[in-house]
């Protein structure tokens, strides 16, 4: 605590200890792992590392991060997943240089333990976000988790995996994606939407499919919260994919026939006053308003 401020006393704390053997005890190496990576971090922010790749910095960085790499090897679990998760989170590092962590965490993807799994598959789809094509060759691992009994892994498996699949592979997803729906909550439903809503920003050519896909689940059991986030998620993708407008009002207007939630209908009726009159073929759109003018109070 005396030395958390004095870069010079860690960095040598650091040096002394990251010997091989040093130390013997996985607890300590768990917190020399704590301090090196604050001591890089602070590194970074401090403006001690030049170009864009934090191993180009000083010589803390590089011995910091050799030791980092080092502890990837250790016989303990705890201290190769501590090592693996820390060098995940460094900024200033390419995706080849997160190769041999991610390769460490996917071990963990098929452990007994059900919190490791979790953490695990935690770290991983937080490094999914910004280096998709890094964690993507732990996909084949992320499809056996669709089946996992704890719902928690199996969500974040489906959203790492809508995050790294391919082009080529969204068909096969979605298929696995729909009987997972139906057997977990609506919180869980809403984090899988708006994953589903990312894919389709990132493979527009794919929109049919993910529109259709979730169109089907708002004539499906749900509450309030998870059918908005439905009609939510298709008029962001109208916006930002103006090609889905006609298919996903269509959608919508069917939604509407069958409604529990007057919030929703007045909503999309909102939509179809606003988006209809700019389409190819705004009659289409009439049938279905004109029966909620004279169906509903």
């Amino acid at each position: 605590q005396i030395k958390s401020h004095d870069r010079l006393g860690v960095s040598k704390l650091i040096s002394q200890y990251s010997r091989k053997g040093a130390l013997k005890s996985a607890l300590a190496l768990l917190c020399l792992i704590r301090y090196t990576t604050k001591l890089l971090h602070d590194e970074v922010t401090g403006g001690r590392v030049s170009g864009s790749n934090i191993q180009n910095g000083s010589q803390i960085c590089r011995t910091g991060f050799q030791f980092l790499e080092s502890c990837l090897r250790h016989k303990s679990h705890m201290v190769v997943y501590e090592a693996a998760r820390a060098i995940c989170f460094l900024p200033l590092l390419e995706p080849q240089d997160l190769t041999a962590a991610i390769t460490a965490l996917s071990h963990f993807l098929t452990s007994s333990k059900p919190a490791t799994r979790f953490a695990t598959m935690k770290t991983l789809a937080t490094v999914a976000v910004s280096n998709p094509r890094a964690v993507s060759k732990c996909n084949e691992e992320f499809e056996t988790l669709i089946g996992d009994k704890n719902r928690s892994i199996a969500t974040l498996a489906i959203t790492t995996l809508l995050k790294t699949g391919s082009e080529n592979s969204v068909d096969r997803i979605l298929r696995q994606v729909s009987g997972f729906l139906t057997q977990i909550d609506d919180e869980y439903k809403i984090t899988v939407v708006k994953s589903l809503q990312q894919l389709c920003l990132t493979y527009p050519s794919k929109h049919r499919i993910i529109v259709g896909f979730l169109s089907n689940f708002l004539r499906e059991e749900g509450g309030f919260e998870f059918k908005r986030s439905i009609v939510n998620g298709i008029e962001s993708l109208i916006q930002s994919v103006p090609e889905t407008t006609e298919s996903s009002l269509l959608h919508l207007c069917e939604f509407i026939e069958d409604c529990e939630f007057t919030m929703l209908s007045t909503h999309i009726l909102h939509l179809l006053g606003e988006l209809g009159p700019e389409t190819s073929a705004p009659a289409r759109y009439i049938r279905f308003i004109y029966n909620r003018s004279i169906l509903e109070n």
